[in-house]
């Protein structure tokens, strides 16, 4: 069975590459190629793909020190909604021209499978959609991702694909496959409670690895979508994380980061032991954490160990200091857990400009004074502040105060 898998482009006034890699699309490569599967990967959002260096004759966006950095991009038509908006909508991602070209040069498939990020990324899904449609039109397109589970009906009435799976289930997901090619898949060395490693072998180039060592997340919190797409918390055996962050450090990846929506959660038997292996395995390596870490989960040891391990201006979740927010939107955190974390990672050597915090804005019914609060009462500690724009997250309750749903 020939598989066909891609990551589309982004559609928006703005993208960075904060360590974004489609790790669902890839561990979805890693079941089929062990059920037999050939596997072809398109991820349009690959910052180092050969066809990309070569039209632009090496002169690629420019790269952090860590490895992330800026996608190419051009500019494109707004979309209606925003055409009283005085910025640039673009095309993030590969040219569309070579897309058009790595599909020619491609052999029909036997199924087309499309992933989805943010809800708000639909157009650059559809655009893909629609051109791998025109290319093979009579190989069926299986939309699945983020967007897909959140937006199922839309998805299904607006996408072009030919199947919108909006399940947690891998199982569920190659019974699609075969019963669409009407080929059998060899599932027999599958089981949904083995760790599968992404497949991150299709890249012919790697700065960093995206890690996500648990499922879901304990926490509901009023802003945030994840506990929605039905995946039950549960962490990955320590074991096979060390093997893989040291199976591409060996090959000379450096960076990599975790984007585990609860990295610190029961630390004494994850994270602290992930940790004390790096070290223990002496492995050079700077790691990550762009999701934001738990401020209530981190101790004078783990700080220690976080420093020690390799982590690079750690962030951590504040989101707002607003008592009465936090209590609206999460039981994670508080201003005095997040001070206590800042204590505790200070003491473990890291300066306030190296430690980063996430802030969020645009929630509903926030104002202007609460964000320049929040902002006030983390200058104090010398942290370096990030601002994250709010996007309304269909399902959730604050997309529904906000009144959208």
């Amino acid at each position: 069975m020939k598989v066909l898998l891609v990551n589309p482009w982004i559609h928006d006034f703005a993208a960075f590459d904060l360590w974004s890699k489609p790790l669902g699309l890839l561990t979805i490569a890693a079941w089929l190629q062990r059920a037999g599967a050939e596997i072809t990967l398109i991820d349009c959002l690959d910052r180092f793909h050969s066809a990309l260096v070569k039209y632009l004759k090496g002169k690629l966006p420019k790269s952090t020190q860590y490895g992330s950095g800026q996608y190419f991009a051009a500019e494109i038509t707004k979309p209606d909604i925003f055409k009283n908006i005085p910025r640039k909508y673009k095309r993030y991602g590969l040219p569309v021209e070579i897309f058009e070209t790595i599909l020619r040069d491609e052999t029909k498939p036997d199924v087309i499978m499309v992933t989805s990020g943010m809800t708000y990324w639909y157009p650059g899904v559809f655009e893909a959609i629609e051109l791998l449609k025109k290319k093979f039109p009579e190989t069926p397109v299986v939309l699945g991702g983020i967007y897909a589970r959140l937006c199922y009906d839309h998805a299904l009435k607006h996408s072009g694909a030919d199947q919108v799976y909006n399940g947690a289930d891998m199982q569920g997901l190659l019974q699609i496959i075969e019963k669409l090619t009407a080929q059998k898949l060899d599932t027999s060395k599958l089981d949904k409670n083995n760790f599968i490693a992404p497949a991150y072998e299709l890249y012919d180039t790697l700065t960093y690895i995206t890690l996500r060592t648990s499922t879901g997340c304990p926490f509901k919190c009023s802003y945030c979508g994840w506990y929605l797409l039905g995946e039950d918390f549960r962490q990955e055996p320590v074991a096979m994380v060390l093997e893989e962050i040291e199976r591409y450090w060996q090959r000379g990846v450096k960076n990599f980061a975790f984007y585990d929506d609860a990295l610190l959660y029961q630390a004494e038997e994850h994270a602290q032991k992930l940790f004390e292996g790096v070290i223990k395995k002496k492995m050079r390596v700077f790691f990550h954490t762009p999701n934001g870490l738990h401020t209530r989960f981190m101790t004078k040891e783990i700080a220690r160990l976080m420093r020690e391990a390799g982590f690079v201006q750690p962030r951590l979740a504040l989101e707002t200091t607003s008592a009465e927010r936090q209590n609206e939107t999460s039981p994670k955190t508080n201003n005095q857990d997040f001070l206590q974390a800042v204590k505790y990672l200070k003491n473990a050597g890291y300066q306030g400009k190296e430690i980063a915090v996430n802030i969020l804005i645009g929630l509903p019914g926030q104002d202007i004074a609460e964000i320049a609060a929040s902002v006030d009462f983390i200058r104090t500690t010398g942290c370096r502040i990030f601002l994250e724009e709010y996007s309304p997250v269909p399902g959730t309750k604050d997309y529904k105060q906000s009144g959208l749903g």
